[in-house]
């Protein structure tokens, strides 16, 4: 195979895994089993300072019983991973915390059950609204709603409510969307945040992690190419890691090929 039909190959390889994550998306419901890992992901690449940014307001705002802080931006941003970044803080580890990917098929009594079936005690109970009630009362919880869809005002107010149920002493939502409506349609006691793209610098480190840049012996060939394929990402972290892993077999010259096409 010619290095022009392997870059062929490797764009049309791309461009399928970004359609196949698409649809998955589209045909994804409420996940029970969905938990954030206590691995922090190669992905978290520059956005310590985002985190402590926003961990530190939520402690400032903890003398609100209920806040839901919405966090959107763009699809493969990096708003899932944030979420998870924000999660394994160790200011929360006294939380109980709960993840729920809810995607386009919003059904509210599917985001109660997942909810009540990773708490401790709560499995066996059958009416969700008397268990948020039970459940609040009383706990510290951090709960994601990672990858909410659902625009519709009144859907979105009943969300609200059933989370903002018991006599709680701490309960922190954070819902990661695409739509700045539904971010500021869900919010409470906190202003949404718009998570920011990532800079070349930080896109180009992503690009070395998943091409296995530092095992390389040719790598001091590819610094500049490199830095310039980083420039296609756009800011945008799942590119970076796509392209990364599209870079890993390729010589040089099909760097070069990269860098000079219309990816």
């Amino acid at each position: 195979m010619t290095s022009h039909n392997k870059t062929e190959q490797m764009r049309k390889e791309k461009h399928q895994h970004f359609n196949l994550m698409t649809n998955c998306n589209e045909l994804e419901s409420v996940d029970v089993h969905e938990k954030p890992s206590d691995e922090t992901e190669e992905l978290i690449v520059g956005r310590t300072d985002e985190k402590n940014e926003i961990v530190a307001a939520l402690r400032n705002s903890m003398n609100h019983k209920f806040t839901i802080l919405p966090i959107y931006g763009i699809g493969g941003i990096g708003k899932t991973t944030f979420a998870k970044l924000i999660c394994n803080d160790t200011n929360f580890t006294s939380y109980h915390r709960v993840w729920v990917h809810v995607s386009q098929r919003f059904d509210l009594n599917k985001i109660c059950d997942s909810i009540i079936s990773q708490l401790p005690d709560m499995e066996n109970q059958t009416n969700n609204g008397q268990c948020l009630v039970k459940l609040f009362s009383g706990k510290k919880t951090l709960i994601v709603l990672n990858d909410l869809w659902e625009d519709n005002a009144f859907q979105l107010e009943g969300l609200k409510d059933k989370l903002g149920s018991g006599d709680r002493i701490n309960t922190i939502v954070l819902v990661t969307t695409r739509s700045e409506y539904v971010a500021r349609k869900t919010c409470a006691n906190f202003e949404p945040y718009k998570i920011k793209c990532l800079t070349n610098d930080m896109c180009w480190e992503i690009i070395k992690r998943k091409s296995g840049f530092e095992a390389r012996d040719d790598k001091e060939h590819l610094i500049v190419t490199g830095r310039e394929i980083a420039l296609k990402c756009g800011g945008v972290a799942l590119a970076a890691q796509s392209l990364g892993f599209m870079l890993k077999s390729m010589t040089v010259d099909q760097w070069k090929e990269v860098k000079d096409s219309d990816i």
